[in-house]
């Protein structure tokens, strides 16, 4: 806390702060609101338009709980899973009954939060702030007084953290299998910055946002030897992606071949079902397509088949410990 208020004073006195006009309302009380008619009414309607919205995001924010569980227990901290995923799920229903639609996550970062002494205190008093925030319209003012900049230092404490222990809390010989996991992360990020620089562009170089996008974008990356299709591709479903990737690569370097291919099929699986690599453009932006990736899932299938042979077409090489 005390290096976030120094990052908010740094930025007033450096021009940062504040941010835009000073709001104008005051302090009420603003009660939540229930809109059980609105989900009834959205629910018996063309809903299943948005299944390609709905699918992703409910089973990335699953893997991402489990994968802050693990985090939190190879920090010395085991929580149950089944509780901590209940919680999630009824905070996220009773959220969605006033109108968020914002599901409820474990929190990322423990060991981050742990090594600066936080507790379960921590997260209790962290609830009730926002709570006061949500309740009395105070959100406006934080948001003119703190700008963006003072809160990214503690992301980038809490990114530098849970990447080191990604390399600390596994054997030493799957060091290279933590950094596959790692890129197609990169590989999101990247289409992010890329994307991001096609939207602020001049409409003269790349025609208006709603042309910008689209199959053309492809073949006018690779005349700067940019491999749009792979990073688009890379970019959807790369939670799963960089699962299955480190995986197969943890089981390749402990020479458990049939495992390792199991991994593959199962992204051969996922690819043929559109959870991962498939992609479509939107008028400014790539989404999840839900479609098979038929490339994909033959690349993965011709890998898994290779590995299910590599028992019988190479040597065992000597055990030389971690």
């Amino acid at each position: 806390m005390q290096g976030r208020r120094l990052d908010s004073l740094l930025a007033w006195l450096q021009g940062i702060a504040p941010v835009g006009a000073r709001p104008t309302t005051g302090l009420a009380f603003h009660p939540p609101i229930p809109v059980i008619g609105d989900l009834l009414a959205a629910l018996s309607g063309n809903w299943l338009v948005y299944l390609s919205v709905i699918l992703p995001m409910g089973l990335f924010n699953l893997i991402g709980s489990l994968q802050n569980v693990e985090s939190a227990e190879a920090a010395g901290d085991p929580f149950p899973t089944r509780p901590s995923l209940a919680a999630n799920g009824v905070g996220t229903l009773a959220a969605a009954l006033f109108g968020s639609c914002f599901p409820t996550t474990i929190y990322i970062g423990h060991p981050g939060w742990k090594a600066m002494g936080a507790r379960a205190g921590y997260s209790v008093l962290n609830a009730a702030f926002f709570t006061v925030v949500c309740l009395t319209g105070t959100l406006a003012w934080i948001a003119w007084a703190v700008p963006i900049d003072a809160g990214m230092a503690i992301v980038l404490w809490i990114g530098i953290v849970i990447t080191a222990q990604a390399f600390v809390a596994t054997p030493r010989r799957h060091a290279p299998a933590v950094v596959v996991g790692l890129l197609p992360g990169v590989a999101a990020w990247g289409a992010l910055l890329l994307k991001n620089g096609l939207r602020a562009a001049p409409a003269a170089a790349i025609g208006s946002s709603a042309t910008a996008f689209g199959p053309g974008l492809i073949d006018r990356l690779l005349l700067s030897d940019t491999w749009g299709h792979g990073i688009f591709a890379l970019e959807q479903g790369f939670i799963l992606t960089s699962m299955l990737l480190a995986a197969a690569v943890a089981e390749v370097i402990d020479q458990r071949f049939g495992r390792a291919s199991v991994w593959c099929f199962a992204g051969a699986v996922l690819s043929a079902s559109g959870l991962i690599h498939a992609y479509r453009f939107t008028p400014a932006d790539t989404a999840v397509a839900l479609a098979p990736s038929i490339e994909h899932a033959v690349g993965y299938l011709a890998m898994g088949a290779l590995l299910l042979a590599a028992r019988w077409v190479t040597v065992a090489a000597p055990d030389h410990g971690e």
